[in-house]
C-alpha cells in the first residue's frame, strides 16, 4: 500500500470520530431548535467559514512551507517559520474583526438575519479560527495526521457538549454561537500543545520571509480558498438568501447532514494529498500520479456513498430529525448531484494549490459561480432547482479543469 492510500485510510479513520461528533451536533441542534432557528445556526456556520478566507490562505501557506522545511530536515527554520506564521495569523484575525464589524449590518440584511449580534459573534469565531487553522496547517504539512485530526476532534467535541448545554439553558442561537467560540479557543490551545516541541526549539536559525513571495502566494491561494469555501458553504448561503420560506434553510440543513456524508468521507484523501504534492514538487518529482490516484480513490468513495444515501437516506432523516423535517427526504438526490462535483473539485484544488497553478482555474470557477448566481436569482424558486443548477455547472467546470491540468502538466 503506497503512502497516499495508507495515510488517507489513517486520516479517514480519525475523521470518522469528527464526523460522528459533527452529525451528533447537527442532530442535537435540529431537535432542540425550531427549523427556522436551526437554519439560522447553519447559516452562521457557513458564514463563519466563508469569512475565514484569510484563514484558508494562512493554512495553505502553513502546509506548503512546513512540508518543504520538514522534507529538508530544517527543524530550526521550521520553528522560526511557525512563530512568524502565528504573528501573521494574529494580524489577519485583527483584519477579520475590523472588516466584520464594518460589514455586519449588510450581511445581516442579505441573509435575512434579524439580530446583528449573531453576525458579530460569527466574526469573532472566524478571527479565532485564523490562529487555529495556522496551527492545523503546520501539523498537516509535517504529516502529523494524528495531531491534525485531534485538533478537529477537540473543536467538534467542545462545540457539541457546550452547544447542547447552552441551548438547553435557553440561550438558543446565541448559545450555539457561544459554544462555537469556546470550541475555537480550545482547538487553538490544543494546536499549541501539539506543536510544543517545535515552538520549544530555540531561535538558533532565523528566517527572513520574502514578503513579496508571501504576498504572491496569498493572492494565488486566495482564489482556491474562496472557491473551496463557496462550494462547502455557499449552498446554505444561497438558499438562505433566495428561499421564500425562512425554514427552508433548516429543512435543507437536515437533508445535507445526511447527504454530505459522502463529501466528508472523501476529504480524507484531500488532507493527505496537499502535503504530498508539496513534498514531491520540492524534490522535483512527478505529481500527476498523485492526482490520478486521489481522483480515483475520492471519486469512487463519494459516488458510492452518495448512491447509498439516496437509496436509504429517507429513514435516516425520519429517524434522526423527525416529522418536522420530512420535506428534506425529497432533497437527497439533488444534494447528491451537488456533492459529487464538489468532492472532485476539492481534490483538484488541493492538487493545484501547492503548485500555484491558479489562473485558468480561477477564471473558470469565477464564470461558473456567476452563472450559478444569475440562474438561481432569476429562475430558481425551489431548493432542489438551486442544487441541480449548482451541481451541473460545477461538474462541467471540474471536467474542463481536469482536462486542462492533464494536458498542461
Amino acid at each position: 500500500m503506497d503512502k497516499l492510500a495508507r495515510n488517507s485510510m489513517f486520516v479517514f479513520a480519525l475523521s470518522m470520530v469528527t464526523n460522528v461528533l459533527t452529525y451528533a451536533y447537527q442532530i442535537a441542534m435540529g431537535n432542540l431548535m425550531t427549523p427556522s432557528d436551526y437554519g439560522t445556526v447553519n447559516t452562521m456556520l457557513s458564514l463563519s467559514t466563508v469569512i475565514s478566507v484569510p484563514s484558508g490562505m494562512i493554512t495553505a501557506l502553513a502546509v506548503n512551507l512546513s512540508a518543504r522545511y520538514q522534507a529538508k530536515g530544517e527543524r530550526a527554520a521550521l520553528a522560526a517559520f511557525v512563530r512568524k506564521l502565528i504573528c501573521f495569523a494574529a494580524f489577519f484575525a485583527f483584519v477579520v474583526m475590523v472588516a466584520g464589524g464594518v460589514f455586519s449590518g449588510l450581511a445581516a440584511h442579505v441573509l435575512q438575519v434579524d439580530n446583528n449580534g449573531y453576525i458579530l459573534g460569527v466574526v469573532a469565531i472566524s478571527a479565532i479560527g485564523c490562529i487555529t487553522t495556522a496551527l492545523s496547517g503546520v501539523l498537516q504539512g509535517m504529516q502529523r495526521f494524528f495531531a491534525y485530526s485531534s485538533v478537529n476532534i477537540v473543536s467538534t467535541l467542545l462545540r457539541l457538549v457546550l452547544g447542547i448545554l447552552f441551548v438547553l439553558a435557553g440561550w438558543k442561537i446565541a448559545g450555539a454561537l457561544g459554544a462555537m467560540m469556546l470550541a475555537a479557543v480550545g482547538a487553538s490551545a490544543f494546536g499549541m500543545f501539539a506543536l510544543r516541541d517545535i515552538l520549544g526549539i530555540s531561535a538558533e536559525k532565523s528566517i527572513k520571509l520574502e514578503y513579496t513571495v508571501v504576498r504572491n502566494y496569498f493572492l494565488k491561494s486566495f482564489f482556491f480558498q474562496l472557491f473551496l469555501l463557496m462550494m462547502a458553504n455557499g449552498d446554505v448561503l444561497l438558499i438562505k438568501a433566495f428561499a421564500d420560506n425562512p425554514a427552508d434553510a433548516g429543512i435543507y440543513s437536515s437533508g445535507s447532514v445526511i447527504g454530505k456524508i459522502a463529501l466528508y468521507l472523501s476529504n480524507s484523501v484531500v488532507v493527505v494529498l496537499f502535503p504530498l504534492v508539496a513534498e514531491h514538487s520540492s524534490k522535483g518529482g512527478d505529481t500527476i500520479p498523485l492526482l490520478k490516484k486521489s481522483l480515483l480513490l475520492g471519486g469512487c468513495t463519494v459516488f458510492a456513498c452518495s448512491l447509498g444515501i439516496v437509496t436509504i437516506g429517507k429513514p435516516m432523516v425520519d429517524l434522526l430529525f423527525g416529522e418536522r423535517y420530512q420535506q428534506a427526504t425529497g432533497l437527497l438526490l439533488p444534494i447528491a448531484v451537488y456533492v459529487v462535483p464538489v468532492a472532485l473539485l476539492t481534490i483538484l484544488i488541493n492538487y493545484l494549490m501547492p503548485l500555484g497553478r491558479v489562473r485558468f482555474f480561477a477564471v473558470t470557477m469565477t464564470i461558473a459561480y456567476l452563472i450559478i448566481f444569475v440562474v438561481i436569482a432569476q429562475w430558481c424558486s425551489e431548493v432542489s432547482q438551486m442544487l441541480y443548477v449548482m451541481g451541473t455547472v460545477l461538474f462541467v467546470t471540474f471536467f474542463i479543469n481536469t482536462v486542462y491540468t492533464l494536458k498542461n502538466s
